[in-house]
């Protein structure tokens, strides 16, 4: 009999998910021509196909709002206060909503806005000029957007460094390299940088400060800073992840 391949145990880990279904979704699996990697960005963005059929209306319900603090994709963690939008319903989210090329509100309407490693999941050249362009008509003079992403040049700095100790305190990597944010263990720094990178399809293009800083003044901002964790020219916008921290970088703009 021909040897099987054990399945890989780094995210998205297709060929270990499909052995591990149950029910209908192994027989999907099974039946399906389409390969997983194929299939799971299709299924999603068909999703989002009709999520943004049927939120057309959603604008509707923030004309004439003024001042507004707006936390995009926080997913189950939204902050009471703040209009948390996201495209999956959760606990604390306010508004469900595709923001990649649209934002929901008037113009000038919104005080602050926060993206706490989303901005990487948005397509570098189809979808983050839009997304930009959206959150500087949003926001009011002096507003302010506060971008956090994972820090590519750090992590290809720590990847360039002999061993794994800077690239496991970059990562917060566990015992024997288990990445905490999506399981598996890593048996090769490549490894980590791809996941980093793609994290299946979920990552659209990571950035450094030069990177970020030159979107944001093609979008209009004519001041934009790199910052630290936790500190912020809005006391509003200091509600960073500290779990984060280490592999963030953090940037933000003032209309």
């Amino acid at each position: 009999m021909p040897k099987v391949a054990p399945p890989l145990d780094i995210f998205p880990a297709y060929d270990k998910r499909r052995a591990e279904s149950t029910g209908l979704r192994r027989w999907i699996y099974k039946l399906s021509p389409i390969p997983l990697h194929t299939l799971t960005p299709l299924v999603f963005e068909l999703r989002l196909s009709v999520l943004r059929m049927l939120t057309r209306r959603v604008p509707r319900q923030f004309q004439g709002m003024r001042d507004l603090l707006v936390n995009i994709g926080p997913g189950p963690y939204g902050k009471p206060g703040w209009v948390n939008v996201d495209i999956f319903k959760a606990e604390g989210i306010d508004c469900v909503y595709d923001c990649r090329k649209h934002l929901p509100f008037p113009d000038h309407a919104v005080r602050a806005l926060f993206c706490e490693h989303v901005f990487e999941h948005i397509d570098y050249t189809e979808e983050a000029p839009h997304f930009l362009a959206e959150c500087y008509r949003v926001l009011q003079p002096g507003g302010v957007v506060r971008i956090i992403v994972p820090d590519a040049e750090a992590y290809l700095r720590a990847y360039c460094e002999s061993g794994w100790e800077r690239l496991a305190e970059v990562r917060q990597l566990g015992e024997n390299r288990y990445d905490p944010h999506h399981g598996g263990h890593y048996r090769t720094k490549m490894e980590l940088i791809n996941v980093l990178f793609r994290q299946g399809f979920e990552h659209k293009f990571l950035y450094d400060y030069e990177t970020l800083a030159l979107l944001l003044k093609d979008a209009g901002f004519s001041q934009v800073n790199r910052g630290t964790f936790g500190e912020s020219v809005l006391d509003e916008l200091k509600i960073d992840k500290p779990e984060r921290a280490s592999e963030s970088l953090y940037v933000e703009a003032i209309k």
